[in-house]
Formats: C-alpha cells, sequence, structure tokens
C-alpha cells in the first residue's frame, strides 16, 4: 500500500510540474521557441485542419516549397501528436505547442518512474524522471533547436534502453518483443536519430558479448530492431526513396564537434548564454565515478556513456569523416542517447549507498541550474501571439501577406528559424504559399531555393530576380544582411529587379520588400540562350542568367537536335555513358555553331586511364596558395582578386593538349596553359576553376575574359513571359487549365503526380501543355511499402513465437 501511495504522489508530483512548466513559458510570451519548433507546429496544424476534413494522411501540400510531401520526408509521429495536442487545445496551434511540452515532460517522467518501480527504487526512478527533461542537452534540443520530433524520441530512449537491458539480463521473450513497437516508434519520431541509436547498440552489444561471454541474448535485440524498421516499411520505403541529402554535409558535420571543455564547462553558459551543447560536468563526473567504482551489472552504461562522449569531441570529426556513411552522423546531435546510459546504469546501481547517491543526486540539480533561462524568459508585457504579430510588422511580413497574389519568397538565411516561414504562411489565417520553408531536403526545390539563396549572397541580383520569378513569386522579401554588401549593393539590388518588373514596395531598417504585378495564377514560358549541364555546372549561369540549367548531368541524356538550340553550352561535373559519342556529337555541335565550353575542373575520370580526359585535353593537377599568380591572356595580363579566407588552399587544374592557347601563366618558370581550344574555335577549354573563382570574388578582369569565351547576350536576361493560369485543388487532385503549350506551372514537380495528360519536370518544376490536365496524388511506393510492413508484422510474430519456444527450451 506504501509503494502504490508513493507512486500515485509521484504521478501527482509530475502532473503539478508539467502545469508548472507550461505556466512558466506562457508568461514569458516568446514561445514556442527554437530555430525548428515553428515547423513541427506548422505541419502540426496542417494536418489537424486536414484531418478535420476527412484526410488522415495528407499527401501533399502546397503551401511551402512551392509544394511538397510533408508526410512522406518528415517523421510523422510528431506531427500526429502535434495535431492530437492541437485538437486538446480546441484547435489553437499555439496553446497545442504547450500541451506538447507538458505531455513531453509528464510521458518521460512516467518512463523513468516505471523503471525505478522495476528495479525496486521509486524514489530514485521518481527523482531521475524529473531531472531528465530539465538536463542542459535536452533542454537545448528542445528550446534552441526546437526539434519537438526528437524530444518526443526522448520519451521512448530510457523505456527502450530497460528492455535491451532486461533481455540482456533475464533473455524473456515478451521484453525482448516489446523493443519492436518501441524502436519503431523512436523511428516514426526521427530516422536518422533513431537509426544512429540502433548503430551504437549494435557497437554497446558487440562489446557486452565479449565481455560477458553471452552468445544467445544479443542477436534476439538486433533483430527485434531490425522488425522495427520492417514494421513501418508502407512509410519508411517511400523515404528512403527520393529525398534530399545534404551536399555539403563535411563541411556541416564540423559544427557537431566540440572540444570536451566546451561540453564540460558549467560555466559557459552564465558567461555565453545557452549557445552549445552542454554534455554536463555532473553527469560526466557520475559516468567516470560509475565506472570506477560501479558493479558489472550498471558498469557497462557508464562506460558507454563515456565512450559516446568521447566521440563527440573535435579530434573524432576526422574519423567520423573517411568511414562510409560517417559525414552524416553529427555525434554532438546523440548526446542524449548517452546521458540515458549513465543515468540508467544510476538507477540501477544498487549497491551504492545512500549517502552517495543523495551527493550525486544534488551536484545532478546544481548543474542543470544556469540552464533554466531556457525555460524562464521573466514575465512578458506581451502575449505570444502579440509578438507573433510585432514580429511580423518588424519583418514586413505582415505586408507581404497582404500584397501577395500567388507565391512569396522570404530571404533571410534562416535567421529567425522556421518563425519567419510560419508568419508568413500560417499565423492568424494567413495562407500565403511561398517557395521556402524549413526541412528543405523534402523539397525537390532544393536546388532552387539554394541558388537563390547563393545569388543573394554572392551579389548576382540579376539571377535572383529572374529564377524567383521562374518560382512563381510575385513578392520577393530580402534581409539587408543577406546582400553580398549590404552599404552599397541597395541601389544595385532595386535596379536589377526592376528590370524584371518588380517594385519596390516597402522597406525599413533591416528588409526590402518587392511585389510584381501579375496574374492571379501564372505560369512562365522561358526561351534560353546557354545550357549548363553537369553537377557543378552552375557556378557560370549566376552571373549569365540566360543560361539554364539542365535537368540531366549525362550528355548521352541530350539529343543533338535539343542541344543545338542553343548559342552555348557550359560542361562542368558532367557525365556520360559513351565517351565516343559524346565527344561526336558536341564536335558536330560545334561545327554548327554553337559554341562549346568545357570546365577542366568538371571533367569526369576516364574509366579505363582513371585521368580526366575529354576530347584529347588532359587535366593535371595543380596548387595555389591565396592567389593565382598573373594570368595571360590575348587581351593582356590578367592580376585577379586573392582567394577567399577559406579557399586559400585552390586545388585545380591546368589542360594538355590543346591545339590553340587563350591563356596560359608562369608556375615555377614553367608555361602551362589554362585555357584554349580544340578542334575548332567553337570548342573552348577553361582550367584552374576560374568560373568558381568569379562567383566567389566577382573580379571584373576575371568577368570580362569568361564574357570574351561566349555570347554577350547570355549576362542579359532570358526571354521568359508570363502566362495566365487556372489552378485549383480539391482533396487528391490537382486540375491546372493553360493556354499554351510548354507552361511551367511554378508549382514543384512531385513523384506521386499521376495524370492521363503529358507532364514534364522541368528545373524540378511541373510543365503542362495547352487545355485542361488533371493531376491525380497517389501514394508513393505502396505495394512495396505494403509487402514489407505485412512481412515486419509476420515476422514481429514468427519472432515471438520463436523466441517463446526458445525461453521454454532453456529452461526445460
Amino acid at each position: 500500500m506504501k509503494k502504490n501511495a508513493g507512486i500515485v504522489l509521484a504521478m501527482i508530483l509530475y502532473a503539478f510540474l508539467a502545469v508548472g512548466i507550461v505556466f512558466v513559458i506562457y508568461i514569458g510570451g516568446t514561445y514556442p521557441v527554437g530555430a525548428d519548433a515553428m515547423s513541427h507546429v506548422y505541419k502540426g496544424n496542417v494536418l489537424y485542419h486536414n484531418i478535420s476534413q476527412g484526410n488522415w494522411y495528407p499527401l501533399y501540400d502546397n503551401l511551402w516549397y512551392n509544394g511538397v510531401q510533408m508526410l512522406r520526408y518528415w517523421a510523422p509521429l510528431p506531427v500526429y501528436f502535434s495535431a492530437f495536442c492541437q485538437f486538446l487545445a480546441g484547435g489553437s496551434d499555439i496553446n497545442g505547442y504547450l500541451i506538447y511540452i507538458s505531455l513531453v515532460f509528464y510521458g518521460g517522467a512516467l518512463v523513468w518512474l516505471y523503471i525505478g518501480i522495476r528495479q525496486q527504487r521509486i524514489m530514485l526512478g521518481t527523482f531521475v524522471g524529473v531531472l531528465w527533461f530539465f538536463l542542459p542537452n535536452n533542454l537545448y534540443t528542445l528550446f534552441v533547436v526546437g526539434h519537438l520530433g526528437r524530444a518526443l524520441l526522448m520519451v521512448f530512449l530510457p523505456l527502450i534502453l530497460y528492455f535491451i537491458e532486461i533481455s540482456l539480463v533475464k533473455g524473456r521473450w515478451k521484453t525482448v518483443c516489446k523493443i519492436v513497437p518501441i524502436y519503431a516508434c523512436m523511428l516514426l519520431c526521427d530516422l536518422e536519430y533513431a537509426a544512429v541509436f540502433a548503430l551504437i547498440m549494435l557497437s554497446y552489444l558487440l562489446i557486452y558479448r565479449i565481455i560477458n561471454h553471452q552468445k544467445g541474448r544479443c542477436i534476439p535485440i538486433m533483430c527485434a530492431m531490425l522488425l522495427g524498421f520492417a514494421l513501418i516499411g508502407i512509410w519508411l520505403v517511400p523515404s528512403l526513396r527520393g529525398g534530399k541529402l545534404a551536399d555539403d554535409a563535411l563541411r556541416m558535420m564540423k559544427g557537431y564537434f566540440q572540444d570536451a571543455v566546451i561540453s564540460l564547462d558549467p560555466v559557459r553558459r552564465l558567461t555565453r548564454g545557452n549557445v552549445d551543447y552542454y554534455f554536463g560536468l555532473s553527469v560526466f563526473l557520475l559516468a567516470v565515478f560509475g565506472a570506477v567504482c560501479g558493479k558489472k551489472r550498471s558498469l557497462h552504461g557508464f562506460w558507454a556513456g563515456l565512450i559516446i562522449f568521447a566521440c563527440t569531441t573535435t579530434s573524432m570529426c576526422a574519423i567520423f569523416a573517411k568511414i562510409p556513411g560517417g559525414r552524416y552522423i553529427w555525434m554532438l546531435q546523440f548526446i542524449s542517447i548517452a546521458l540515458c546510459f549513465i543515468l540508467y546504469s544510476f538507477v540501477t546501481w544498487d549497491t551504492l549507498k545512500r549517502g552517495f547517491v543523495v551527493i550525486c543526486c544534488i551536484i545532478l540539480v546544481v548543474d542543470i541550474v544556469p540552464s533554466y533561462t531556457l525555460i524562464y524568459h521573466g514575465k512578458g508585457t506581451l502575449t505570444a501571439s502579440e509578438n507573433m504579430e510585432q514580429s511580423a510588422q518588424g519583418t514586413l511580413i505582415a505586408k507581404a501577406r497582404k500584397i501577395t497574389k500567388q507565391r512569396a519568397a522570404l530571404i533571410d538565411g534562416s535567421t529567425r528559424g522556421a518563425m519567419a516561414p510560419y508568419l508568413l504562411t500560417d499565423y492568424n489565417g494567413a495562407k500565403v504559399p511561398e517557395s521556402f520553408g524549413t526541412g528543405w531536403r523534402a523539397a525537390t526545390t532544393s536546388n532552387n531555393i539554394a541558388r537563390l539563396n547563393d545569388a543573394v549572397e554572392e551579389g548576382f541580383y540579376l539571377f535572383l530576380f529572374d529564377r524567383c520569378l521562374e518560382l512563381g513569386d510575385d513578392t520577393v522579401l530580402i534581409k539587408k544582411s543577406e546582400l553580398r554588401d549590404p552599404d552599397k549593393d541597395l541601389i544595385e539590388v532595386t535596379e536589377c529587379a526592376q528590370k524584371l518588373g518588380y517594385r519596390l514596395a516597402a522597406s525599413n531598417d533591416s528588409y526590402l520588400l518587392y511585389h510584381i504585378k501579375t496574374y492571379e495564377k501564372f505560369g512562365t514560358t522561358c526561351q534560353y540562350e546557354g545550357l549548363a549541364i553537369g553537377s557543378s555546372s552552375d557556378f557560370l549561369a549566376y552571373g549569365y542568367p540566360n543560361i539554364e540549367p539542365g535537368d540531366s548531368n549525362n550528355v548521352n541524356d541530350y539529343s543533338y537536335d535539343k542541344l543545338s538550340k542553343y548559342k552555348v553550352i557550359y560542361l562542368s561535373g558532367f557525365t556520360y555513358d559513351d565517351k565516343d559519342k559524346a565527344e561526336k556529337m558536341l564536335l558536330k555541335l560545334s561545327e554548327a555553331g554553337v559554341r562549346i565550353i568545357v570546365n577542366g575542373d568538371g571533367i569526369p575520370d576516364n574509366p579505363q586511364t582513371k585521368i580526366k580526359e575529354f576530347m584529347g585535353v588532359e587535366c593535371q593537377d595543380i596548387y595555389f596558395q591565396n592567389g593565382y599568380p598573373v594570368l595571360y591572356t590575348k587581351e593582356g595580363e590578367m592580376d585577379t582578386s586573392l582567394f577567399d579566407v577559406d579557399k586559400r588552399n585552390w586545388k585545380t587544374v591546368y589542360l594538355n593538349g590543346l591545339d590553340n592557347t587563350m591563356g596560359y601563366l608562369y608556375d615555377t618558370g614553367v608555361k602551362i596553359d589554362f585555357a584554349g581550344n580544340v578542334e575548332n574555335d567553337n570548342i573552348v577549354f577553361l582550367g584552374i576553376n576560374l568560373t568558381y573563382h568569379y562567383f566567389l570574388t566577382r573580379d571584373e578582369s576575371v568577368g570580362k575574359f569568361l564574357g570574351s569565351l561566349m555570347d554577350d547576350s547570355l549576362a542579359e536576361l532570358p526571354d521568359r513571359a508570363l502566362v495566365p493560369l487556372d489552378i485549383a485543388q480539391a482533396g487528391d487532385q490537382i486540375i491546372i487549365i493553360s493556354p499554351q503549350d510548354q507552361v511551367n506551372t511554378t508549382i514543384a514537380y512531385q513523384d506521386i503526380f499521376d495524370s492521363s495528360e503529358k507532364i514534364h519536370s522541368v528545373h524540378n518544376l511541373l510543365e503542362v501543355n495547352s487545355g485542361e490536365t488533371k493531376i491525380t496524388l497517389k501514394y508513393p511506393y505502396f505495394w512495396p511499402g505494403m509487402i514489407v510492413s505485412i512481412f515486419g508484422v509476420i515476422g514481429w510474430i514468427l519472432f515471438g513465437v520463436w523466441m517463446r519456444k526458445r525461453q521454454i527450451l532453456n529452461k526445460s
């Protein structure tokens, strides 16, 4: 009876604390906080309204990224949970956020209480249940990163660790089988995080098996986790087919490893604020104490936590970068797994004297105090809604909402996280579509919007507004600090906007708002005079907007008839299936008057010789530091700008085998060529990565030289025209009426579009012909995913039967 009373009191305590947390956040008036928090709130709101209309799984959302498959590439369980919380809040998405936070705290606390009950340590389980939410790293995930999906996963993390540990100790078949649905829920909260957890557990189980000489209990656990993958196949299969991975993952991963001193410095939060991941000095000391003094049962968890911590340090970054797929494992994000191991071992360390337990608990509490500012921001003078409206006014988003007819582009460098896209698209009843959003990996137009960001950052404003028009943006909102030179470029950016028909609708100290008068719904047609083929061919197009990006990097995918329509074809980062055929077609094009420009740095290696070679020109490596030497051309000498600071070590190529030299330099007294012709004057090879240098520096002399290699018209705008369209969406059907053929609808092309009429993907956008086009949205890879899920369910049942028989045999 006394035990049951203690459990009830703990649950009541948790309820009061959950309400207290919500109250503290509410009176601050600054919620929701966290870079991605509003992204999750937005998705939950979209799902909530779809469910209210009878659509429990919306395939498509037309508001972000020119249209996106919301539940395909974003983990669905947090979205459904957010929609449920919004339902509990009476339909308010902002109040639903508060309920979400409270339930995450309460759920996580109950899990630790359950563990404490099962381990006969109710008091300690109750304490850790409260502590788990308030650990600095967990607060950082929730209130700085704003990853509500990962916060929900934290509820399942200690639960699955408990069942894994019990399975290792006792090997009960029911316990092992429970791992399957719990791990499936983790995958549906955050696929990447859960997958890394599986890798960590694989390593942990291998070490456990070696130390304890147990052969029969580790493999069933991994089988259970594999069945968790299979169980969600209906969602997992389509989510893995498509989507985007970060092209610059190697650069980005460096920001997710840090010095151990930073991870363990408790004072840093007071001097710098909560800007870094904090492992926790108290938890680290507890892990060291447990690893040295703990008993066999709890020892593994302490050591596992310390090893994971070691993997978060800067020195490990280079090691992970060399492991296949390692560049996508950003270890600082997985600190909570280490914390869970350590706290679980602390709870199960039943031989530790009570006095030491109390001391450890006090130290843990003291360590979390400096992170209180992540929750408590003082008593605000404005409500959350009033703060949002004030933000919308100050950023000109409120004005943009009023004047936008079709779609808006918000270019702010994501300085306001997901809040700005939410304010534009979904706040206060506004339903303004936009070309941006948050969670770019789900966007088929991710390359398009990346080009817009690059164009603003590097000062290619003519390119910027032309491509905004291609995306259907009649409104463009730019944060001044994102311009290449905010002080000098204000006049230039407005002049470039005016050339496209945009006018400055409003401005303040921080933002510029442009708008163009268009049809209510419109598409575009466009004729380009140049074509860029290859993964690195974009860099030339920024300065020459009359060059369009090819939809394939493979030269053999293009026909002679298609390519002969262009004046210039630029190749960089291209591929081919048949080298001889590709060379012959390009030679034929050059003889017909088409200028072919080949960037030596973007030539693929010859499969036989492993040398960069194409059309008889070989590329040899060369290195420059800080800048080029003097470059010699027919127009004279070029003394170019220095390289960017982060590009000072410049690895590139020079050219051998040219018939006619157009540019050369001297390296240690040896003359080497970097530009010239082969076969005829219309085939130009270019080395030393000069086009990328121009993209980074806007060097006038380099720009003039590049201009001499191609038609002057390529620096002008392409012939783009607006076309009125009639677009309607009802349920899972989109109907488009176009007055002419080959019209870019400005809608992002999706592989779930199905139509009896001809539709095409051009520059990742949907192109239709004249007349009415009916498009039906179909669930992607339904049968392959369903088959995997069916195998998962059957496998789970058979696995349980096998484990039960195995346990019976072992007992006998």
